[in-house]
């Protein structure tokens, strides 16, 4: 007699529904990734133009001025950030931060911006610009 070697087709059909339950339990925790990622990447986004305006503005010798929540085209004196994909922007500060031709941000205290998911997910990130004009991405957080 033979011995065939192999798998019967009731021991695949076993193993695909084994996996297909493993692969559902699985997903929203790789949605929650995702959005977190999403919010990470607008966050760093952020920050980067802002140091981005600091430089020029030191360098150059001239105001920048960077718009928030803007799609328009860059121009020499004034660079855009829009958020990205599910992040929004939630803050009370003003729309627009202007850098000196010293590179320093004129205001007496820190000004706080907050990337959040707008889909839920409670998460968030802070950026800080000091009186200095550093950047800074502070803090993880709730968003409320």
């Amino acid at each position: 007699m033979y011995k065939s070697k192999g798998f019967t087709l009731i021991e695949l059909m076993v193993v695909i529904a084994v996996m297909a339950i493993i692969a559902m339990m699985a997903a929203p925790s790789f949605n929650a990734l995702l959005l977190k990622q999403n919010m990470n990447k607008s966050a760093r986004a952020l920050a980067s133009t802002l140091s981005e305006a600091r430089a020029k503005a030191a360098l150059e010798r001239r105001q920048v001025t960077v718009v928030l929540n803007s799609s328009a085209e860059n121009t020499p004196s004034q660079l855009n950030w829009a958020p990205s994909g599910q992040a929004i922007l939630k803050t009370t500060t003003p729309t627009q931060v202007v850098f000196k031709t010293t590179g320093l941000v004129d205001t007496t205290n820190e000004i706080p911006f907050v990337v959040c998911n707008k889909t839920g997910g409670n998460l968030s990130k802070t950026i800080t610009i000091t009186k200095m004009g550093t950047v800074q991405i502070v803090a993880d957080g709730s968003c409320t």
